[in-house]
């Protein structure tokens, strides 16, 4: 899953600082399919016309998963994509797409600055966002598939880009969807009773503090291959804001960035010293919550010099890989 400049095909427009955007307070939590208000991290949403649509957001002053980080980190790449998921959902919204549907991810690309290259001259909380949804696919006047395209600025300056495939779906489908698949119904996480995970790994190896913020298990390394089994933090809030029917990608994804880091915090190891700037996902189908999820990566046995690496990482349950999610790391400041 080679990464490449998302949006290259993006309109060229930048968000000029006279478009007006409020940063006040957070938009309806149901623009942005969140159930705390918490969570929501949008707070001003415009149409521009000609299908653009421009976003402001701020980063939270400290929060309890994005912000729980060893080593610290200048911003959580995870809140930028979750910032761009919720500027997509709004956005759709906003260009005509109906409540009470939901755009279901099948491909995304997310690169991030390096840390050097963010405003360091004051703290980052404000973000303007560019975003634009063209819709491949509609049916009797209603969008049935688009891609989202995003560029994030901070302080003046492009940080992030995001583009996203994805089709959208109603409650009503979704449902019919999902038990089509399986031949029954599926369990909802609001179903599940959280029990500490057994073999859960220690915080520190995946670049956590908190034990809640681990989505790993059982995690092994043997021969140049990293593997562990996805576990679920029902009782993390940020992870599961609401009932779910899958695990979702922010698990998924959170998950490939554990494994990786644990090779990165893994002292002599090839990929020690560097640090995420990109992911890349791509879904096959939906994950299930009742059977065994395993995560799974070859880890380079080098380190190439300059440049980025992109590591993919595969999503396997019952035997078969049925989603991929690519992480980049950048070569950063080697730690002694």
């Amino acid at each position: 899953m080679t990464h490449v400049n998302v949006v290259e095909d993006l309109q060229e427009w930048r968000l000029d600082e006279d478009v007006a955007l409020s940063f006040d307070r957070t938009i309806d939590r149901r623009r942005v399919h969140r159930a705390a208000v918490s969570e929501v991290f949008i707070t001003d949403v415009r149409a521009l016309g000609d299908g653009r649509v421009a976003l402001a957001a701020q980063l939270p002053a400290y929060h309890a998963y994005y912000n729980d980080h060893e080593p610290a980190m200048t911003v959580d790449p995870l809140l930028i994509m979750e910032i761009c998921r919720q500027a997509g959902s709004a956005t759709a919204h906003e260009l005509g797409v109906d409540a009470n549907v939901v755009a279901i991810p099948e491909e995304w690309h997310l690169h991030v600055a390096e840390p050097a290259a963010w405003p360091g001259d004051q703290p980052v909380t404000d973000l303007r966002i560019a975003g634009e949804f063209p819709f491949t696919r509609v049916r009797r006047g209603r969008p049935r598939a688009g891609i989202c395209k995003q560029r994030v600025f901070a302080g003046g300056r492009q940080v992030a880009t995001l583009q996203a495939k994805g089709r959208f779906l109603d409650h009503a489908e979704q449902d019919m969807l999902r038990t089509a698949q399986r031949g029954t119904p599926p369990p909802w996480t609001s179903d599940l009773v959280y029990r500490p995970e057994p073999g859960l790994a220690q915080p520190h190896t995946v670049g956590r503090r908190d034990p809640l913020n681990v989505v790993l298990a059982d995690l092994a390394h043997d021969a140049g291959e990293i593997s562990a089994r996805v576990a679920l933090p029902l009782a993390n809030r940020a992870l599961f804001d609401h009932p779910y029917d899958h695990v979702t990608m922010s698990v998924l994804t959170e998950a490939a960035r554990q494994l990786i880091t644990s090779a990165v915090n893994t002292p002599g190891h090839a990929l020690r010293g560097r640090h995420l700037t990109g992911l890349a996902g791509r879904f096959a189908q939906f994950v299930e919550l009742d059977a065994p999820v395993t995560v799974r990566a070859a880890l380079p046995a080098s380190q190439t010099e300059t440049g980025a690496c992109e590591i993919p990482v595969a999503i396997e349950q019952g035997g078969q890989r049925i989603a991929e999610i690519g992480v980049t790391l950048t070569r950063g400041v080697e730690e002694s």
